[in-house]
């Protein structure tokens, strides 16, 4: 049951400080107040700020209190659109869950990319990035069965999948479409992700293609606005030019 407690503290006082209720600069309440509040102990209450503070969310001050961190400076590049490379970079403690892996038929939109007949299925993959317990993004992929014989759980977790399905089913991978998009949070983004309904994310669309131009498979990320930024770079003579674009 303590293990429940902290989660609820740390869960709520998260929020407020996502939805700005505890805004960048502002003393959380004392440990004696939350306590009260909340119903719970003071090791609780410990436990839930120092989680806080392992996130960078919360900055712990002795004698002074516990104090909300700006969120925009923990912000997560995602360089030149490549994911893989720049978690290993930024974040290679992350953690990928596999929620589902099945056979289903997949939506119009999806069964048109891949080439596929109205009653021919395709694997559905659902995956959960998760840094310190935080959700960070989650995708949906969606691979024809004839592609996939080799995958198992093991790969699915793994944050190069790309590469080691690539190998396991022979395949030529040639390159990767993207289409990013800045969108709110539905429910299932919010329920994911631990976010309000409403909250900015970024959603993105990779179709990877062979090198003959057929669509090999279809993923749908959606990335935390408050933890993930777009950064690119582009040439220009003899310049080098690197964007940022945030939500």
């Amino acid at each position: 049951m303590a293990d429940v407690a902290y989660q609820k503290v740390y869960n709520i006082l998260r929020q407020k400080i996502l939805d700005r209720s505890l805004d960048a600069g502002q003393k959380v309440p004392p440990e004696r107040i939350l306590c009260d509040t909340y119903g719970v102990s003071r090791i609780t209450v410990r436990h839930a700020l120092r989680l806080l503070q392992d996130q960078g969310l919360v900055e712990r001050l002795p004698g002074k209190g516990t104090f909300v961190r700006s969120i925009r400076e923990k912000k997560m590049p995602i360089l030149d659109m490549n994911y893989e490379k720049s978690l290993k970079k930024e974040a290679p403690n992350v953690i990928r869950k596999l929620i589902t892996c099945e056979n289903i038929l997949p939506p119009e939109e999806i069964m048109q990319i891949l080439g596929l007949l109205k009653s021919e299925q395709c694997m559905l993959i659902e995956r959960l990035d998760v840094l310190n317990e935080e959700p960070l993004s989650y995708d949906k992929g969606y691979i024809p069965l004839g592609l996939s014989s080799s995958i198992d759980d093991d790969i699915l977790r793994r944050v190069e999948f790309l590469n080691l399905w690539e190998e396991r089913e022979n395949l030529a991978i040639s390159y990767v479409q993207s289409a990013t998009e800045a969108v709110l949070a539905d429910e299932i983004a919010s329920e994911r992700l631990k976010i309000a309904i409403g909250s900015p994310v970024l959603l993105t669309t990779d179709t990877v293609y062979s090198i003959d131009g057929k669509a090999l498979s279809v993923f749908i990320t959606v990335y935390r606005g408050d933890r993930y930024k777009l950064v690119s770079t582009n040439y220009g003579g003899n310049r080098l030019y690197t964007k940022g674009y945030t939500v």
